[in-house]
């Protein structure tokens, strides 16, 4: 199951904070396609915060894959991973994790991506990226 969140304004600039667990790829496409990216980008503009998205597989605190997806322009965001495949000794001695930065991409790129979450375990998105492989 990945955890889906995402924070928007409503149309009554009220900041939202948005939470789903789902197993399905599709359902994160939708929440995707439905973004209102123009509000979102205008909104940021205006007042200095914006909305984005996560896509966790996992737990935060511990073994997971997390995906973060801040929209910059229409349809367009940053994209990082983050990825803890193995803790280590207090947390630090034999531990397996990286941060990749894909920098500015599209929407479509994103959710290719984010499929993986829902594709591969937490083992296998770690030794896809590591070194920053694809």
């Amino acid at each position: 199951m990945v955890r889906i969140l995402y924070s928007l304004h409503t149309e009554n600039r009220e900041f939202v904070h948005r939470r789903i667990t789902t197993d399905r790829f599709d359902k994160a496409c939708d929440i995707i396609d439905q973004y209102p990216w123009a509000r979102e980008i205008a909104l940021f503009d205006e007042q200095g915060a914006g909305g984005g998205f996560e896509f966790l597989l996992g737990e935060r605190q511990g073994l997971h894959a997390h995906y973060q997806f801040v929209p910059i322009e229409q349809r367009q965001g940053l994209l990082m991973l983050n990825v803890v495949a193995r803790q280590g000794l207090l947390k630090w001695l034999g531990r397996r994790s990286l941060t990749r930065d894909f920098h500015l991409v599209t929407a479509d790129t994103a959710k290719h991506h984010v499929q993986e979450l829902f594709e591969h375990s937490i083992d296998g998105i770690f030794d896809k990226h590591w070194p920053f492989k694809s």
